[in-house]
């Protein structure tokens, strides 16, 4: 079974950090890093279309580091871009760059109930600010961001992240799910266009019926339409039955989607992670994706990496 790692973009932000990372994978036989290069509406890589991430240096390209030395270990990226979530700030300050979507066009933005914009601070059932996914204009540059990436870097993967509404309390209706597919529909249409081959992900939730009325998220029919290459499941369950369960069902609703189990590492708990890792190869997942990596917390890379199915 696969071994992939989910990276935040914290994780990124320096040469040494980089190299780090890419070690940490490759003496573990990980071979696919998910990397988080798209976090709030900003670019971890060289980009014309949005704003360089505050926290990256001038001059410095995450991305690009990623790519090229990830090659000369056998390492894979696949990056991360979140979809609809653009900004978060526990300040509740705005983007400093005017240039930042939030900044640039708030018309582009998730206004429930006729507020201005959702909290950037966040709130009980949602992250920050997200951009209106019936809003054509903002899905058509998220579009074009993800197209510019598979066009300029040698990826292995584009990966969809929040790529849905926060809350079925803050979309019109149920019926606007509609929105949160059409975006998906486009950008696998474009990003073939630009890359054939391009593996295409999304982290989902991993109940069906959670995913569908909760947040507006019709993942089996991605899968069924061919819109999508890979699924990984969020299954954030400490009990390793509930994983398996969880897993089980997600197999279930797409049966011929590469899956893998996306697993939480809970510090100090090395015996835990492996027993999620035999329960997503016993639900019937070609890989295991972690959240996430932490070079702090190694016993957890370790009981990941090394966990097998005994016979």
């Amino acid at each position: 079974m696969k071994r992939a790692l989910w990276v935040v973009r914290d994780k990124i932000t320096t040469a040494r950090a980089i190299d780090d990372l890419l070690e940490d994978a490759a003496v573990r036989g990980i071979f696919d890093l998910v990397v988080q290069v798209r976090g709030r509406g900003d670019a971890y890589y060289a980009s014309a279309l949005e704003p360089r991430a505050e926290t990256v240096a001038e001059g410095f390209d995450p991305l690009d580091r990623l790519v090229r030395y990830g090659a000369s270990v056998g390492v894979r990226i696949h990056a991360w871009a979140n979809v609809f979530l653009v900004w978060s700030h526990s300040g509740r300050r705005p983007p400093r760059d005017a240039s930042h979507l939030v900044n640039a066009h708030p018309e582009w933005l998730l206004r429930p109930d006729g507020a201005s914009t959702l909290d950037p601070a966040g709130g009980s059932d949602f992250e920050g600010v997200y951009t209106d996914p019936a809003n054509a204009d903002a899905r058509r540059h998220t579009v074009g961001v993800f197209a510019d990436i598979a066009r300029r870097y040698r990826v292995e993967g584009i990966h969809y992240g929040h790529v849905r509404y926060p809350q079925v309390t803050y979309a019109s209706g149920p019926d606007d799910h509609r929105h949160v597919t059409r975006l998906v529909r486009e950008s696998a249409a474009r990003l073939r266009a630009e890359r054939p081959g391009l593996v295409i992900s999304a982290a989902v939730f991993p109940d069906p019926a959670v995913a569908r009325d909760r947040v507006l998220q019709r993942w089996p029919e991605w899968a069924a339409d061919g819109l999508v290459d890979l699924l990984c499941p969020m299954a954030y369950r400490r009990d390793a039955a509930e994983v398996g369960r969880l897993l089980a069902a997600a197999r279930a609703a797409a049966p011929r989607t590469e899956l893998w189990g996306g697993l939480m590492g809970y510090a100090g708990e090395p015996e835990r992670l492996r027993a999620q890792v035999l329960a997503a190869e016993g639900a019937g997942c070609e890989g295991a994706i972690l959240f996430q990596y932490d070079r702090a917390r190694r016993d957890l890379l370790d009981a990941f990496a090394a966990t097998e199915r005994r016979t």
